[in-house]
């Protein structure tokens, strides 16, 4: 029975990450499958599984999970704060239910085939609305944005982890796979400059930067990824309408002001920063934090008291913005501790996979979107942070214990 279980569970996970992007349509299913990875644990589960873990990465992020939610339960916001605090800890259990899968293929193959399902069907999708006379721009129209399946962020997210697990899957000689793993990276490459996802063009610029590091010819790789990035981002700026807005504003009353001063007006970010700078000097609870939630009120009120434009004010009040920073708001909501906690158990995976290209790319991509986005806010942030953790915490283990198993 447990050689059953034990076949089927892989399984489950691949569905489970295969499903996160479609979420809003298969709301309860994501869940009933957690729930069913939950209830099976304990029986496919094994004492050499355990082992697999990384005792200081893990010791250290088993510590800022722990540190947080006993915080919040002793600071009596257990309530308030639950619905960001699940989604945290959410990213730590599926480290520990991930223990009796054996491989990383099945949730490579899950990240790589729902990045494609993501993809066709937001095509689709927009293909319908330009039949239907809607006219295209990411900026203006918000029944265009609604074609892509998810927030343009995570879908941008999800596309770098695909052509990371792409990359990661390729074989050095020859082998029929490769051509179908380099035709994903080039469709989501392509993808992710169509959507115009800023964070994820950037991150696949330093992802580019950082493997000059990890290759002995570096001259042509230079050469090759200058190139690359040059023609990528003219294209870009040739064929997408909506990138040459970004950067230039040309369409609007402010264009003359300059780029600095359209940033700041435009991007929301800069005022949501703002306030949380304002926050961070306001509060004396440095040790515990405010709170998740009382964070966002405070910025509400924020909002509330420093932006004069009335529809603007109304909009960022409408929209709830969290700060949009993973370090700033576990600083905020947490306090210092936790902040050290979080970015310790990032430096010492740095450190420990410094020298392998995937990881270090895992925590590149991790440690960019985290800059500009709670992704512990989301519960499609929550797995993917997960996957990435999961993957840096686990893989590496395997093979070492099947090299002292085997000897």
């Amino acid at each position: 029975m447990r050689v059953l279980l034990a076949s089927i569970y892989p399984f489950i996970f691949l569905l489970l990450f295969f499903t996160i992007p479609f979420d809003l349509y298969f709301r309860a299913l994501p869940n009933v499958l957690l729930i069913l990875l939950a209830v099976l644990f304990p029986l496919v589960v094994t004492k050499n599984d355990f082992k697999k873990i990384k005792r200081v990465a893990g010791a250290t992020w088993l510590l800022f999970f722990v540190y947080v939610a006993f915080l919040t339960l002793s600071s009596g916001r257990w309530e308030l704060d639950w619905v960001v605090l699940k989604k945290i800890l959410l990213a730590g259990a599926l480290v520990v239910l991930y223990l009796p899968v054996n491989n990383f293929k099945k949730i490579n193959k899950a990240i790589i085939f729902s990045s494609l399902a993501a993809i066709i069907y937001s095509l689709f999708k927009l293909l319908i609305l330009l039949n239907q006379g809607v006219e295209f721009s990411f900026l203006e129209s918000a029944a265009v944005i609604e074609a892509i399946l998810v927030d343009r962020i995570y879908l941008g997210l999800l596309a770098v982890l695909s052509i990371l697990v792409s990359y990661q899957e390729l074989r050095n000689q020859y082998h029929p796979d490769n051509r179908y793993y380099l035709a994903n990276i080039i469709i989501n490459v392509l993808f992710i400059l169509f959507i115009v996802s800023r964070i994820a063009i950037i991150t696949l610029l330093v992802i580019f930067i950082l493997s000059l590091f990890h290759s002995k010819k570096r001259g042509p790789q230079i050469l090759f990824a200058t190139g690359s990035i040059i023609l990528a981002v003219t294209l870009a700026f040739v064929w997408n309408n909506d990138l040459r807005k970004k950067v230039f504003y040309s369409n609007n009353a402010e264009k003359h002001q300059g780029l600095i001063a359209n940033t700041m007006a435009f991007e929301p970010r800069a005022i949501i920063w703002d306030c949380a700078l304002q926050i961070s000097k306001q509060k004396n609870d440095l040790v515990t934090g405010m709170g998740f939630s009382q964070t966002n009120t405070a910025l509400a009120l924020c909002y509330d008291n420093t932006i004069e434009d009335e529809k603007k004010k109304q909009w960022f009040l409408s929209q709830e913005y969290n700060v949009h920073n993973q370090f700033f708001d576990i600083y905020l909501a947490a306090g210092v501790g936790a902040l050290v906690l979080f970015s310790l158990a990032i430096l010492i995976l740095f450190i420990r996979n410094r020298k392998s290209f995937y990881p270090s790319a895992l925590l590149v991509t991790l440690v960019c979107f985290a800059m500009v986005e709670n992704v512990f806010h989301r519960q499609i942030g929550a797995y993917y942070v997960g996957f990435i953790i999961l993957s840096l915490l686990i893989k590496n283990n395997i093979e070492t214990e099947n090299q002292s198993n085997q000897g």
